[in-house]
């Protein structure tokens, strides 16, 4: 009997405050290739993203295998399976180069194939070294379905294959070569659930699932011929973490500089502006001083979380790995770093114990303006949310933090 990969259970969805999904059901098997089925603005994206846990549910819960990965009392767990992912937007930062963002998809299962056939299927072979952002809107998009496809066929385990309209911008070519693709995962034990108005995609379905009624009917499909592609998985040893990632992403293009030292840098220019004034201080006054730049570094908090908004890539992260992508300890460096500097520049001295504090009072304020962020990611309109208003709160801490080390 094939084995159960998802199942949603009398789950009920909002956008706003419309009901999207109601007491909704829907079971897919390891094996399946089910298709969405349903008019625009009937709810198909919106199974596929609460299934991959990126929607809250108003009641229900749905499971990946036999564990429960969310329910309607906001318990989330990472899921046991494989799951790989294609949204509307294609979860891609463009900083980000094509080979590099294929191999971190297949890592997350632990091993990787050699990517060279599919990538020639999409005549994506020269552009391999090629920066996102370079790429055409038709050549990030098969980007974006290779992270999905690539994992499943590295994978020795069957996999959970989430795709929301995966031939948009697809040319004729890319599209045989997608639908070849679709077919041999099904005779590999992989379950996929994809979302689509292509008729050669709709033919493939073993399983139809209509929206908003959410009937399911099964298919008698005929057995196509399957190509089978030159796959030889290899174990992968480590895969990239987000905070590895995060850090990658950083160095790459400097955002650290621009978001988080900029203000640091401009916050020290004032203070030592203030010339004589800041010679007749007190020493809890001075040691404000000095830390100052390291509290307005981390009020700028993490350049990760406004970069991964790009084409929805926090929450592919998010629903293939553990987590999403953040700047680590790279916080805590720019923090001992611009606060030795300030020491410098405000006492003539180097105190190793003021850089260990400046370094923990920016990798902690970053960080926790950074989780306010992202549980603001989920609301119809994230960045309508202006979290800086909110910042001003933290200068009381800061206030009794000088009081305590100065006593």
């Amino acid at each position: 009997m094939a084995k159960t990969l998802l199942e949603a259970v009398g789950i009920e969805v909002r956008r706003g405050m419309g009901v999207v999904l109601s007491n909704h059901h829907l079971k897919l098997n390891q094996g399946d290739i089910m298709v969405l089925e349903g008019p625009n603005g009937s709810g198909k994206s919106t199974l596929i993203e609460a299934v991959a846990r990126l929607l809250p549910l108003e009641k229900g819960y749905i499971s990946h295998g036999e564990s429960l990965v969310v329910d309607h009392e906001g318990r989330r767990k990472t899921s046991a399976l494989n799951v790989t992912l294609v949204l509307q937007k294609n979860g891609l930062l463009g900083c980000e180069r094509v080979q590099e963002h294929l191999d971190i998809a297949m890592g997350m299962t632990g091993s990787k194939i050699d990517s060279t056939h599919f990538l020639e299927a999409f005549s994506l072979t020269h552009r391999a070294n090629d920066n996102v952002s370079n790429l055409s809107q038709g050549q990030a998009r098969k980007v974006a379905v290779l992270s999905a496809l690539l994992p499943a066929f590295a994978s020795a385990e069957p996999c959970l294959i989430l795709m929301d309209e995966p031939d948009s911008g697809l040319d004729d070519d890319s599209m045989d070569a997608l639908c070849e693709w679709i077919a041999e995962l099904h005779h590999l034990g992989h379950g996929l659930l994809i979302s689509t108005h292509d008729e050669r995609i709709k033919s493939l379905a073993t399983v139809r699932h209509h929206l908003p009624d959410g009937t399911t009917s099964t298919v008698q499909v005929e057995n196509h011929q399957i190509k089978t592609s030159p796959k030889r998985p290899q174990p992968q040893q480590s895969q990239t973490s987000p905070g590895q990632f995060g850090w990658n992403m950083q160095w790459r293009t400097l955002a650290w500089l621009n978001q988080n030292a900029m203000a640091a840098l401009l916050t020290l220019g004032i203070l030592l502006s203030l010339g004589e004034l800041s010679g007749n201080l007190t020493e809890m006054q001075q040691l404000g001083f000095i830390l100052a730049p390291a509290l307005a570094a981390g009020l700028c908090g993490d350049a990760m979380v406004a970069m991964c908004r790009e084409e929805r890539a926090a929450s592919w992260w998010y629903c293939v790995s553990s987590g999403t992508p953040h700047s680590g300890m790279l916080p805590f460096i720019l923090g001992g770093s611009i606060t030795l500097l300030s020491s410098i520049a405000h006492t003539g001295s180097i105190e190793l114990d003021t850089m260990v504090i400046g370094a923990i009072l920016t990798g902690c304020v970053a960080h926790l303006l950074r989780f306010a962020q992202l549980s603001t990611e989920r609301l119809a309109r994230p960045q309508a949310v202006f979290i800086g208003l909110l910042t001003p709160v933290l200068i009381l801490p800061y206030a009794l933090l000088l009081d305590l080390l100065t006593r």
